[in-house]
């Protein structure tokens, strides 16, 4: 089965191409995913994944290559991915179906229960112990309501299951992508493809560390999925739709590695040892550029105090935070 290399790989077929070299641009509200392959061969396919805005796909043809064609098509899985698809669908419409019918055997013996539950005890020769009879009547019932729940929650189960079985392959085997088919014309060069992924993107987080002689060490770190080892990552803070030009872009080697680092001068901490340490402090971005809202961990002179909320701060702005409450 072909796999896709991450999960905004873009795998470029080509007869014959090398492998592609790819680059991921995360912004604060998407991604942008650039690849790009060398081909001598006059087709190729390139793979979107689902969370791709196809509109957005833009092919650069470059040295002897030209575009001859492009197609857009729905992802056809490939044969064996397809059975476990169909197989796995058919047992959640079989699990499914299994709800409903417990559903309805539910409402029966809670009717049943009430009924009993209802009924006016009255003595005969047949039945000398009315009370008994309804008291049976009414555990046979709960019995059978119990038996209903714990069958209801162990399909619940399974079907949870399937469900992440389902979502971990479409999404692995690019089941629910698009496939841009392109036919090319001359020899040699190369094509680089690109598309923006609005589902894919990054968060600042924080270590604020709390250093004696009054000073504040703040690291930003870029939190994003794991993108695959081959491609080139770099975070921009800012929007798709920021004003050009954008702010600063920087290159990060894997997901939470650190953005920026600040040293700042304390300009007030206050510390409240009681029952725990509480620690209120201000300070000042005197950096040129904004810090990003996200959350924040917090440390006094190496004692971890808790997360916190992050609020942006503008260059040159004063924020007071409170650590460990």
């Amino acid at each position: 089965m072909r796999t896709v290399l991450g999960c905004i790989g873009m795998l470029l077929v080509a007869l014959p191409a090398v492998a592609a070299t790819k680059s991921v641009t995360l912004y604060l509200d998407g991604a942008r995913v650039e690849s790009s392959v060398t081909v001598s061969g006059s087709y190729l396919e390139i793979p979107l994944p689902a969370g791709a805005t196809t509109d957005s796909l833009r092919i650069r043809p470059q040295g002897g290559t030209r575009l001859s064609r492009v197609e857009l098509v729905p992802a056809r899985p490939e044969p064996k991915l397809g059975r476990e698809l169909a197989r796995l669908e058919e047992r959640r419409e079989l699990l499914h179906d299994r709800l409903k019918a417990l559903a309805t055997r539910e409402d029966i013996f809670k009717a049943a229960a009430k009924a009993q539950s209802g009924k006016a005890p009255r003595k005969t020769k047949a039945n000398p112990e009315p009370l008994a009879s309804v008291r049976q009547g009414t555990d046979f019932a709960i019995a059978q309501l119990e038996g209903v729940y714990q069958s209801r929650r162990k399909t619940e189960h399974d079907l949870k299951s399937v469900e992440e079985q389902l979502a971990a392959l479409k999404k692995n085997g690019n089941a629910d992508g698009t496939v841009a088919r392109v036919w090319l014309a001359g020899k040699g060069g190369r094509v680089t493809a690109s598309y923006l992924r609005p589902d894919l993107k990054w968060h600042p987080v924080y270590d604020v560390h709390l250093r004696e002689g009054n000073r504040l060490e703040l690291v930003m770190r870029a939190d994003f999925p794991p993108l695959g080892k081959d491609a080139m990552v770099t975070v921009v803070s800012g929007a798709f739709d920021a004003p050009l030009p954008h702010p600063a872009a920087q290159p990060v080697a894997a997901p939470l590695a650190p953005v920026t680092t600040l040293v700042l001068p304390l300009e007030k901490e206050l510390v409240a040892s009681t029952p725990q340490p509480v620690v209120t402090f201000t300070f000042r971005n005197l950096s040129d550029r904004a810090l990003l809202p996200g959350e924040a961990t917090c440390y006094r002179q190496g004692e971890f105090l808790g997360m916190v909320p992050f609020a942006d701060v503008a260059p040159g702005e004063t924020r007071e935070m409170t650590c460990g409450r």
